[in-house]
């Protein structure tokens, strides 16, 4: 069964008259062409429920009722409403998953309250918060800074240029808190640029080559990632090598799309030495009939948010969107397949921000065309 099919409603059990259906979920996927990002995600949902399922830690499947369409940075935010309220009013979902990028989920996020159903996004907003708001998130807006900051610090760096996305609320937010760690290390932001995600060719060549200008040793991009294969045109162009790094927009760095990212570091969060990680792979060729083709932490967040789910629903005393939300602030010390070894889920009351641990980020980088580890982020990485 492909996992852009939806499941359809049918009898589990019964019991004289009555019957047991599945629970369901809905997704909003708001990069339905994002280089694969939505298979891959709902990927790791099917794997997650049908995982909990086997193990009996769910008593009936899981229906996952799926919503693509195109939003923030093409469109309006107005899609992920509606596609929310359609879910929820419509198809009775008592729990979301999604959207995947921080822009739309800011866009849905007063509608979680007034509709009282859960959502598990992935977005790395600090402004992603309420009572129905989690995540499981894939970065963050402050850890992203803060990990490429120290990074650079124990490289020596100091002189840095900046390339982010203008208007966005994920550039902006990138941006505020890298200007505060690269304060608290000495180091001098020497030209930041912002561009528009569909911007132009041209437009990202001129801003580039007035980055250039500066001498910095270092060019960070912060953004949601379209502007990637621009960027790195544009410094073949211009005959610019710096050292260069970028947030986890590199997740979607994929054997098909390897050449936009040659000579990047980035961060990421699937590692080879996490045995959770390593059981979902072994999972999705079973079920899939063959290796993934490129593995990469969308299709962890996807696995981890249907496993949290998963324990939710059979924990949840009321089988309506506040008890599943109650249920969720119970699961705690999950271990995850995304970040590396030791990356767990413990969400509370009052922390709704699922992935804990200070390697749940690290480096990784594309050379000649090989996607490897580079570094795990070190705490004890200098401060001036």
């Amino acid at each position: 069964m492909s996992p852009s099919e939806p499941v359809e409603q049918t009898e589990i059990s019964s019991v004289g008259k009555r019957v047991v259906r599945p629970y369901r979920i809905g997704t909003l996927d708001d990069l339905p062409g994002g280089g694969g990002a939505g298979v891959s995600w709902h990927q790791g949902l099917e794997v997650g429920f049908a995982e909990m399922l086997e193990r009996g830690i769910l008593d009936r499947p899981v229906e996952v009722i799926r919503r693509s369409y195109e939003a923030q940075p093409t469109d309006s935010g107005r899609p992920n409403v509606t596609a929310y309220r359609d879910l929820v009013d419509n198809e009775g979902v008592i729990g979301v998953a999604g959207p995947m990028t921080t822009d739309n989920c800011l866009a849905v996020l007063p509608e979680l309250s007034v509709q009282e159903v859960p959502t598990i996004a992935i977005c790395g907003s600090q402004f992603f918060a309420g009572k129905y708001a989690f995540t499981l998130p894939n970065g963050g807006m402050a850890d992203e800074p803060a990990t490429i900051s120290a990074w650079l610090a124990g490289r020596g760096v100091t002189q840095i240029a900046v390339i982010r996305d203008y208007p966005s609320s994920v550039g902006e937010e990138y941006a505020y808190f890298f200007r505060n760690e690269a304060r608290l290390r000495g180091q001098d932001i020497l030209l930041e640029r912002g561009i528009g995600q569909v911007d132009s060719q041209d437009n990202v060549d001129e801003a580039l080559a007035k980055l250039k200008r500066t001498g910095a040793e270092c060019l960070v991009y912060f953004g949601l990632g379209p502007l990637t294969p621009k960027i790195t045109v544009g410094l073949k162009k211009l005959d610019w090598d710096p050292l260069r790094v970028m947030g986890t927009a590199f997740v979607v760095a994929k054997r098909k799309r390897l050449a936009h990212f040659e000579g990047w570091h980035g961060l990421d969060q699937f590692h080879e030495e996490n045995e959770v990680f390593q059981g979902l792979l072994q999972r999705f060729e079973a079920m899939f009939g063959e290796p993934h083709e490129s593995p990469n932490s969308v299709l962890t967040c996807g696995y981890d948010a249907a496993r949290a789910y998963s324990i939710a629903l059979s924990r949840m005393r009321i089988a309506t969107g506040p008890g599943l939300r109650d249920a969720l602030e119970t699961v705690t010390r999950l271990p995850a397949a995304t970040g590396a070894p030791g990356t767990v889920i413990s969400f509370s009351k009052r922390d709704h921000r699922g992935l804990k641990g200070a390697n749940y980020l690290f480096i990784r980088k594309v050379i000649q065309g090989e996607h490897e580890l580079e570094n795990v982020f070190e705490s004890t990485a200098p401060i001036i």
